[in-house]
């Protein structure tokens, strides 16, 4: 279970509330669209432990007109984490299997967004149907994850979501 206290709510809320005006969404855009507006750091704080080492994503896209970006964090320790460098690898896989991976390392307090239809065309050539699952694997660095899909329908039908991803804490991530 991931436990996150948030200090001044109401600066958090409205600049999720503006990043989602903006179509800057999620919460890790949040924090950070709060940082520029206001100068200073959103105060996110959480008990010792917070986010997984392991992260699923079911049900992504990655074919004509769709754009999915995997947004990882490795929250420092004075936010909850652990502190460590957080060695991230994302496994991909589609309708008949593994497709591939993807390799990151992260210090604590950075971020990353990773283009999942860029690597996956880049480097398999594949478009279509997509899971992913993300883990944080050697000395236990903990991540927090979530997913923005981007869709452009023929017509001028465009539109997004944004999405945490699911976590099990008894079940460690192996690469």
């Amino acid at each position: 279970m991931v436990k996150v206290v948030v200090i001044e709510p109401r600066k958090v809320f409205l600049a999720g509330l503006l990043s989602c005006l903006l179509l800057a969404s999620g919460a890790l855009g949040s924090f950070w669209l709060a940082r520029a507006l206001r100068g200073e750091r959103a105060q996110a704080y959480g008990t010792e432990g917070v986010g997984s080492r392991t992260w699923y994503f079911p049900e992504g896209y990655t074919g004509p007109g769709f754009e999915e970006y995997i947004l990882v964090f490795n929250p420092p320790a004075d936010m909850g984490g652990t502190g460590k460098v957080a060695f991230v690898t994302m496994e991909f896989y589609g309708p008949d299997g593994k497709i591939g991976f993807h390799t990151d390392q992260l210090e604590p307090g950075q971020r990353a967004s990773v283009n999942v239809k860029h690597v996956l065309k880049e480097r398999y050539g594949y478009e279509g149907d997509v899971s992913v699952v993300v883990g944080s694997w050697d000395n236990e660095a903990t991540i927090i994850c979530e997913r923005a899909m981007y869709f452009n329908y023929p017509g001028g039908i465009t539109g997004g979501s944004q999405s945490l991803g699911y976590t099990e804490a008894e079940a460690p991530f192996v690469p």
